[in-house]
């Protein structure tokens, strides 16, 4: 088994995603509010990158669409929610589809389709996703960063996920090693750390 880690939605290229199964992780927040659409209830997601093609694909679909996401972390004109986990619960997303486009989630997305397989990770859905990743073979987790700069939170995850994998023989790029080592390092104390990331402080 073969594990790298992608650092930024951007560095995302054609050549490294053919033929992975490939994780993609955006912490703060859009794989986090993604995983808990799903989990309450949401038929189905749709990630895109723009808003302009968000109101297109809503105009397809018909009213049962919740448009949500931002820009810069802030709200998008004419959405209905933004990009809080804690904005989509049952009542809000049950049975619905939700549209959704961010600042580098939905980016990451769109790189890696390409990829052999496409999973959302995050910290709520890390160890259902490690057991699926134990029957892979060439994987490929890819951070989203943020707007093509390094973030702390998403290669915590990544070292977290490549924790939870339990391949007896697991080949570790240095990106994914460095990934590792950086939450074996912290895991007793994960929020403090990603807590002094700059995409931390710009929603806060």
């Amino acid at each position: 088994m073969t594990i790298d880690v992608i650092n930024t939605a951007r560095e995302a290229t054609f050549n490294k995603v053919q033929n992975k199964t490939v994780v993609v992780i955006d912490v703060l927040r859009a794989t986090s509010v993604m995983v808990t659409a799903i989990q309450n209830g949401a038929c189905q997601v749709i990630p895109v990158l723009s808003p302009e093609e968000a109101f297109e694909v809503k105009k397809s679909i018909g009213n049962n669409v919740v448009l949500g996401g931002e820009r810069n972390a802030d709200l998008i004109a004419g959405f209905d929610y933004g990009n809080s986990p804690l904005s989509y619960c049952p009542e809000v997303i049950q049975n619905r589809t939700l549209i959704m486009t961010t600042s580098n989630g939905t980016l990451a997305l769109r790189n890696a389709v390409k990829a052999q397989q496409l999973i959302i990770g995050s910290f709520l859905n890390a160890k259902a996703v490690a057991n699926y990743l134990n029957r892979c073979m060439d994987i490929t987790i890819l951070c989203s960063g943020t707007n093509g700069n390094y973030t702390i939170e998403d290669n915590l995850c990544a070292g977290y996920l490549i924790s939870l994998i339990n391949a007896e023989e697991k080949i570790l790029s240095d990106s994914a090693l460095a990934s590792l080592h950086l939450h074996n390092s912290t895991k007793e104390n994960v929020r403090s750390l990603a807590s002094q990331g700059t995409h931390y402080n710009i929603l806060k």
